[in-house]
């Protein structure tokens, strides 16, 4: 089918039509400009009304040039001369007045003298007498004379006029042609709009398309955004986000600006960290934080629906019309009894889209019974080979990239498992097809020297005080004594720093080469690695430290401790930001009060929501203020471990009764509970005891595998044997409740 130039042209006369019904004003001027099919004078006008001059000649500029004609060349030297005249500083600006003028090209031969353009300073000595008439006055004449030269002006031939059409032309033909789609609940504009912007994309209408897609908000362009930040126009991405959320929206959206303020950060001190290749911190902080924005928007429920363009085929909108047209041409008739219509505009038929609200942050939803895993055959779960150690775990991680599991045990004992590339693709966060219960085998790693890992123990310090972490190729490692350093290939000790008393209860890394170091006394040393100076003492506990969490997003340290407090301190100025108590005692079912110690803190992925740990309850805070904004009751035992998956998208939360439950972190809806009772064999120290899981790790890229340190010392790896992750749930019987009624919001 040849699509000529007039078709083409009719549409962009409907489209205009749509955008100025719709109130898309910028880009129906935008389209104008583009297109050059039609001048909007009042539009100019306006402009000039209002002075906004960079906007008139912008406008006019789209259409003409000072070359093209006489015409063209008096518009713009009236234009600039007027211009002149309302400078505020016309001293100043004398010099840019003169370098418009350079622009105008002086003709003698056109054959019209009273036209001929020949600036001097007479014009210059008119423009200076006239600035002190009245404003309004000046600018309505300008825009007479305009008028008139615009009239006689070759240049806008046939596009001073819009030819006459009906309201709603565009809609109207487009509800012919598809009858099916929504109209009432404007599920026709929305694929009209669609279909518009691949009109404007074909036909290379760029500035057009991104302003349609900022006004009428049905697509967010993530091409787009990724291409202004690479420009370094970050004003542009901040406009362009503006436009579909607020910085206020949700945790998603708010950290999405922030990224992009770390990013003008950037920009104006010229600052990058270099690391080492091959590794996934190589890349650059400025694509980190675009990988960030990236991720973030493919979370973000106001923009999630509106990332994926329909799919169809080339030229749709215009092919349509065409097709149309065609029809009612051969027919030459008023019936529509045989006009031609199709299913849908837009490719294949919209998918159901998610019904849940997300307007509020907590919306609980009951629509399916919970799964229950009562055996491994019912996931796929392996148990870490030759573990020594019959003493509980009690801390467990995996490494940045996933490629080793480290545990360590009561008896300061640290266990290493690690995998081969080639056995474990998912430890480079890559896809993979695991069969059922089949798992790459890991290796206890264990250097030929025969050396291990094991740190100083202090006998008076309670078995809490464990606690460690990864930077680059070393171990930082405490267990109630000093700080070991090892070197995790070698198991080679390379430091130890730290006093006997206070002792070490929890450590973290702040990016700067700064360690935060929490006390058992309450206090926090903030320690510089490279100087190995103490650059801060920071007091506001008086009881230990429990557990510390940085947000980078805020630039801030939380702490917890054991006299129940959370406090929230300026990792720029180390000043104290607020402090608050973390929350009431709750009185569970099994009639016990719960302690309100605080066990465990962690930063949500996009580091703006922290989830808070307690025995009897978990509760997610919103920084740096640490507004409450849920908490969660569960009816089992004591809570022992929980914690984020690597989206933010699933709890992992651990119970002393031996199961562990998979939540939902926005509705807290159980969706899976393994029972581990079934996998394990009793503590060989006392087999009376129930085996627990005592910490949970999630791993860094895959949401549905977490690594679960035991009671008994051993390490169990498991993720659901589907690729539908562990909310593949039962369906329920009836329309009964199954969100397990003994957990309750608060």
């Amino acid at each position: 089918m040849i699509l000529d130039e007039t078709n083409r042209k009719n549409l962009i006369f409907l489209i205009l039509q749509f955008l100025y019904e719709e109130g898309y004003e910028e880009s129906l001027h935008l389209l104008e400009q583009d297109s050059r099919v039609f001048f909007d004078f009042s539009y100019l006008s306006k402009a000039i009304t209002n002075g906004n001059w960079k906007v008139a000649e912008e406008y006019l500029s789209a259409f003409t040039n000072p070359d093209a004609n006489t015409y063209s060349r008096k518009m713009f030297s009236e234009l600039f001369k007027w211009k002149f005249s309302e400078a505020p500083d016309r001293s100043g600006g004398s010099d840019i007045f003169f370098k418009d003028l350079r622009r105008i090209r002086i003709f003698k031969d056109d054959g019209f003298e009273d036209l001929v353009d020949v600036i001097d300073v007479e014009d210059i000595r008119i423009a200076e007498q006239t600035c002190c008439m009245d404003k309004a006055s000046v600018r309505a004449k300008l825009c007479v004379d305009l008028r008139k030269l615009a009239d006689s002006n070759p240049s806008f031939c046939g596009k001073l006029v819009l030819p006459s059409l009906k309201k709603s032309a565009l809609l109207s033909l487009i509800f012919l042609i598809c009858p099916s789609c929504n109209w009432e609940k404007g599920g026709l504009k929305e694929d009209l709009i669609c279909l518009i912007l691949q009109f404007l994309h074909e036909a290379k209408y760029k500035n057009t398309m991104h302003k349609l897609e900022q006004e009428s908000k049905v697509y967010f362009n993530l091409n787009y955004l990724g291409e202004v930040m690479t420009l370094n126009q970050l004003g542009k991405a901040e406009e362009y986000l503006a436009a579909f959320t607020n910085r206020n929206e949700n945790k998603y959206s708010e950290a999405m600006f922030l990224e992009m303020q770390k990013l003008k950060c950037l920009e104006s001190t010229e600052w990058e960290v270099k690391t080492p290749s091959g590794s996934l911190d190589n890349m650059s902080s400025k694509t980190k934080l675009h990988t960030s924005v990236f991720i973030l928007a493919e979370k973000n429920p106001v923009l999630k629906d509106k990332l994926k363009f329909p799919n169809m085929e080339k030229s749709r909108l215009l092919t349509l019309i065409k097709q149309t047209m065609d029809w009612w041409i051969c027919n030459n008739s008023n019936s529509l009894e045989n006009a031609p219509v199709v299913p849908y505009l837009c490719g294949a038929p919209s998918s159901i889209k998610n019904k849940l609200n997300e307007s509020g942050r907590r919306t609980k939803v009951h629509n399916c019974k919970p799964k229950e895993i009562n055996d491994p055959s019912e996931c796929n779960a392996l148990v870490l080979p030759d573990y020594c150690s019959g003493e509980r775990i009690a801390r467990l991680t995996y490494s940045p990239s996933g490629d080793f599991i480290l545990a360590l045990a009561e008896d300061a004992t640290h266990r290493l498992w690690t995998w081969s590339s080639s056995q474990n693709e998912f430890c480079k966060g890559t896809p993979r097809v695991l069969k059922e219960n089949v798992f790459p085998k890991p290796r206890l790693h264990q250097p030929q020297s025969g050396k291990t890992m094991k740190n100083e123990i202090a006998t008076s310090v309670q078995n809490s005080t464990s606690c460690f972490a990864i930077k680059g190729s070393y171990i930082f490692s405490t267990s109630g004594g000093k700080i070991a350093v090892f070197d995790q290939k070698s198991f080679e000790m390379v430091a130890a720093f730290g006093s006997p008393t206070p002792t070490a209860t929890y450590f973290i890394f702040i990016p700067g080469d700064l360690l935060a170091v929490g006390l058992d006394d309450g206090s926090i040393f903030i320690h510089c690695l490279s100087s190995r100076k103490i650059k801060e003492k920071l007091e506001g506990h008086n009881q230990k430290i429990t557990c510390l969490a940085f947000s980078c997003c805020f630039n801030v340290l939380v702490s917890s401790g054991a006299d129940g407090k959370l406090c929230v301190w300026s990792t720029k100025s180390w000043v104290q930001l607020t402090s608050k108590n973390s929350v009431h005692r709750f009185c569970t079912r099994l009639n016990h009060e719960s302690s309100s110690l605080v066990t465990h803190i962690q930063f949500d992925p996009y580091q703006i929501e922290l989830l808070v740990v307690q025995e009897g309850w978990i509760g997610v805070y919103k920084a740096p203020t640490l507004d409450c904004l849920e908490q969660w009751v569960p009816d089992d035992a004591s809570i022992t471990s929980a914690t984020y998956s690597s989206e933010g998208e699933i709890f992992y939360v651990g119970f002393r009764s031996g199961s562990i439950k998979i939540v939902d972190s926005k509705t807290f809806m159980t969706i899976c509970q393994i029972n581990l009772n079934t996998f394990t064999q009793p503590s060989p120290s006392n087999i009376r005891l129930m085996v627990y899981p005592a910490v949970i790790a999630a791993h860094p890229s895959h949401p549905s595998q977490i690594a679960v340190g035991l009671s008994n010392g051993e390490v169990i790896v498991t993720e659901p044997l589907g690729r539908g992750g562990w909310g593949e749930s039962v369906l329920p019987e009836d329309n009964g409740d199954y969100s397990d009624d003994s957990d309750h919001l608060c």
